[in-house]
């Protein structure tokens, strides 16, 4: 019997060490992560915010097109901001009235800051200047490096963004934002926002932003996300239909399918 015992041992210790390499040979050894000719990790390509699943867009998305939590649920993490009590009346008041009065019901663009996974982003990387190129709403970031924000400066709704590189880590200092007084997002004139782009391996893009705005907020937060590279996904076109009909808000007002029960 023991003889018996101490062979079946052997057998799947050697079933394990020649498996090991098998195994080993199986999974692809991802390519090193690209560089620009200046040194800088290269952002170029086609991504989705707020997924840590690799692979095209098909195959991260069950191929349905539809994008989906990622491995360990949700990427996207510290997105609440802390609002003054003001500005959390007003994002209850948005709720109650299922954000029918969000500027994005306007078509108008926001930063999304690593989230809506549903639509992909582009980056084109110059030596002196980032384009991020986003699906949702035909909306685009322009991103000079190492300069300052201009003097003159028109206040946005996606803000003036600036630059610079501190080793691997791409930082976009984002400030000039137009007010925001209704809706699930709230904020002032003075929001400040600081974000980090860092190309960890070929497949990912480790994200994070700080936000601040002291005139809506309690005190500044920080939240994280992932990009995932999508090879073969084209940006396509987005048609935004202005959702400007007072007339349909009323009536759906008196029908009482705008705001929530209570």
């Amino acid at each position: 019997m023991t003889i018996k015992i101490i062979a079946s041992v052997g057998l799947v210790f050697a079933i394990l060490v020649t498996s090991v390499p098998a195994m080993a040979q199986n999974q692809k050894a991802l390519p090193p992560v690209p560089r620009t000719p200046d040194g800088h990790p290269d952002l170029s390509g086609v991504w989705q915010p707020g997924s840590d699943k690799p692979g095209t867009w098909a195959e991260a998305n069950r191929g349905v097109g539809v994008a989906e939590p990622g491995r360990g649920g949700n990427v996207r993490k510290g997105a609440n901001p802390p609002y003054q009590p003001w500005a959390a009346k007003l994002v209850l008041e948005a709720y109650n009235r299922r954000n029918a009065d969000d500027y994005t019901a306007r078509c108008i663009p926001e930063l999304e800051l690593g989230g809506l996974s549903l639509y992909p982003h582009q980056f084109v990387q110059t030596p002196n200047l980032i384009v991020l190129l986003m699906e949702v709403r035909h909306a685009f970031r322009l991103i000079p490096l190492n300069e300052k924000h201009p003097e003159d400066l028109d206040p946005a709704w996606l803000g003036n963004s600036v630059g610079h590189w501190e080793g691997d880590t791409l930082v976009v200092d984002v400030t000039g934002f137009k007010e925001r007084l209704v809706g699930s997002k709230i904020n002032t004139d003075a929001l400040y926002i600081v974000e980090r782009f860092t190309r960890v391996d070929y497949n990912t893009i480790e994200y994070s932003a700080t936000v601040d705005d002291p005139k809506a907020l309690l005190h500044p937060y920080t939240m994280t996300s992932k990009y995932m590279l999508r090879p073969g996904t084209r940006l396509q076109e987005y048609v935004c239909e202005n959702n400007e009909d007072p007339a349909r808000f009323e009536e759906l007002d008196k029908k009482g399918l705008i705001t929530r029960e209570k």
